[in-house]
């Protein structure tokens, strides 16, 4: 039987709940992807950059992936953000995610040396491959210049495309530029192209591309499927898309993992929701008080979708 695809669309990149002891909460996890699952999203990734992945140790990485699967999340649904400073980490998560049968790993590369050369990049990627070792492996590069200081060229893309074109299977481009996320569309076509974000979700559409992975999707989901569903049928009036590109700026304007937390600990009345792992911080009082103002209103507006 052919391995299934992980799913085009709408994909958040999703917070990571922490338990009274700080701890990622596989269960909490679980109920939060059903949740989102209901409210208009395709797959989710988890452990990514929003997901606060390279917080946490591989024994709790591999332990909240088994308890989000054993409470009933499909794998094939799931990108799992398998990037770490030691390349043993890298491959026993990327190992231990598609054992489980998840649709893919989200490879950040390791940041911790500047100016890295192409080669070394490249015998990163090679090393991760090989030491899978499986035809199951999924793999999607994951291009934030802005946060890791190294960036994906495209002769990398091209040539292990070429080499293992049934393992490497797209790219998240999380660098929110439009002429690069335009280009990666029109030079591998093959491949699933992600934007970063929801405001290029209509216009990677357009493109090729294949939806987003985006943090704030937590949120917007119901909008960002509304976005898509206009975009299959043509639609000519692009509220949606403008509704969802407005919201995400509103939302820029806070600490983008502390903001998304706080409003699901509100959403779902469960303080401990607003917890992230040091270095990160809570929201201070002005920023809590400021997504005070404005949280009910945008509920509203995200799930008067829903009642349409």
């Amino acid at each position: 039987m052919p391995r299934p695809t992980f799913p085009n669309g709408v994909i958040v990149a999703s917070i990571t709940p922490l338990d009274a002891e700080g701890r990622p909460d596989g269960d909490a996890l679980a109920e939060h992807l059903h949740h989102l699952f209901e409210r208009g999203c395709d797959g989710a990734l988890l452990f990514g950059t929003t997901g606060e992945g390279l917080s946490f140790t591989v024994e709790e990485r591999r332990e909240t992936l088994e308890a989000v699967l054993d409470a009933g999340i499909d794998p094939a649904r799931l990108l799992v953000g398998t990037g770490a400073l030691p390349l043993p980490d890298i491959i026993e998560l990327s190992v231990h995610a598609t054992d489980q049968g998840v649709g893919g790993v989200l490879l950040l590369p390791p940041f911790h040396f500047k100016h890295v050369t192409d080669d070394g990049l490249l015998a990163v990627h090679e090393e991760v491959l090989q030491g899978v070792g499986s035809s199951d492996l999924r793999l999607y590069f994951y291009h934030y210049p802005s946060l890791s200081g190294v960036p994906i060229p495209f002769p990398l893309i091209e040539r292990l495309h070429e080499q293992y074109p049934e393992q490497v299977a797209g790219i998240k481009d999380s660098s929110d530029e439009w002429d690069h996320l335009d280009a990666l569309c029109s030079s591998f076509p093959d491949l699933q192209v992600f934007a970063g974000s929801e405001r290029h979700l209509t216009p990677l559409l357009r493109a090729g591309g294949v939806g987003c992975i985006s943090a704030t999707v937590n949120i917007t989901a119901p909008l960002a499927e509304q976005a898509v569903h206009d975009w299959e049928n043509n639609a000519q009036v692009a509220s949606a898309q403008s509704t969802l590109t407005e919201v995400r700026t509103r939302l820029s304007q806070f600490p983008t993992i502390p903001a998304l937390k706080q409003l699901l600990a509100w959403r779902y009345d469960r303080p401990t929701w607003s917890q992230v792992r040091p270095p990160l911080a809570p929201l201070d009082d002005d920023e809590e008080a400021r997504l005070d103002s404005l949280h009910n209103s945008l509920w509203t507006e995200v799930d008067g979708v829903l009642d349409d």
